[in-house]
């Protein structure tokens, strides 16, 4: 069934690269998950799709999309797990959107892929060694405020995509005065948000080169190995 604009999609495959213009080699603004909703604004040539996601409008490739039909409320909240979806078997990441069919068939084992009790913070360590992904949002390939937007999701708490937009939400509070499961957003020299992470009792889960733990002073984020301060500390909210 083929979708046209003004109408909704979600994605059939484990994600869809969402890119600046319509070319494979143009950049990557975000990746859309399984599942996930989408409107589609506009065709382009050949297979490409104009769409708008997460606040982000891109292009992506048709052959990702179906229109949207299904009722959607499982987050997936396991790395990567093959799922027997409508589309057939597939190996899907953490974040993807699941159906209730889709979700009793998950084939590893049988405990609930849905979050009822847990916190961002708990899943924070699942994603340690992640590589970092301008626009990523999985185990394979991850950015900054992807990550946060992933482990708030498993808890039924949406952020937007980027970390400027991250920050503009929750309630200011004092370094000394910080708490586990506290955003912490960093700064450039221009003052512009870059940069995000999540604040546990010794310091900050964060994705820089790659997912990992790091010190966090009222100054900023000591690299865990160099000691140098790596990131500027500009706010902390608590969401």
């Amino acid at each position: 069934m083929r979708i046209e604009p003004g109408t909704a999609a979600e994605c059939r495959t484990p994600l869809a690269p969402l890119r600046s213009d319509p070319s494979e080699m143009s950049q990557l603004e975000t990746q859309i998950l399984y599942g996930q909703a989408c409107d589609i604004l506009e065709s382009g040539n050949g297979d490409w799709i104009r769409i708008k996601v997460d606040g982000y409008e891109g292009w992506a490739d048709r052959k990702h999309f179906y229109p949207k039909k299904y009722t959607r409320k499982y987050f997936l909240t396991r790395l990567i797990t093959p799922v027997e979806t409508l589309y057939g078997t597939q190996l899907l990441p953490f974040g993807s959107m699941l159906t209730q069919e889709e979700e009793q068939q998950i084939t590893e084992s049988k405990e609930s892929t849905t979050c009822t009790k847990k916190k961002p913070l708990d899943f924070a360590p699942l994603f340690e060694n992640a590589p970092y992904l301008w626009g990523g949002k999985s185990i394979l390939g991850i950015d900054c405020s992807g990550y946060m937007q992933l482990i708030f999701g498993a808890c039924g708490i949406h952020l937007p995509r980027n970390a400027s937009q991250q920050e503009s939400l929750g309630n200011p509070i004092e370094f000394g005065h910080r708490q586990s499961g506290d955003l912490a957003f960093f700064s450039n020299d221009k003052g512009k948000i870059i940069h995000v992470g999540i604040i546990d009792e010794e310091g900050i889960w964060h994705a820089s080169g790659w997912v990992h733990h790091d010190p966090i002073t009222a100054e900023g984020i000591v690299h865990f190995e160099t000691g140098m301060i790596t990131h500027r500390l500009a706010s902390i909210k608590r969401i």
